[in-house]
């Protein structure tokens, strides 16, 4: 996307987030249609909101975004999101 390396860690996982919600639904049972129609439409609405994040984060400090993401190991140092926490937080890349 381009914006900055952390938006771009976060629409990775967001695109990813969305193809399980799609997966999910596609998996579901005729008997239970209803419920997963019902959670995957709640996860929609927590992807909606990374994309909020994602829009907010470029402009932000290494200090800001550690404050508001924490550790990268949080995320797992292997996820796009983890390594690029991690790339910030050491100086190798600006937010």
């Amino acid at each position: 996307m381009g914006l900055s390396p952390l938006a771009d860690a976060i629409y990775k996982e967001e695109r990813r987030f969305s193809d399980a919600i799609d997966r999910l639904r596609k998996l579901a049972s005729p008997e239970s249609e209803n419920e997963i129609y019902d959670l995957t439409s709640t996860l929609r609405t927590a992807v909606e909101l990374v994309r909020c994040l994602r829009r907010l984060v470029p402009g932000l400090t290494a200090q800001e975004i550690h404050a508001a993401f924490g550790a990268p190991g949080d995320f797992g140092y292997e996820t796009p999101l983890g390594e690029t926490l991690a790339r910030i937080y050491q100086g190798e890349v600006q937010p």
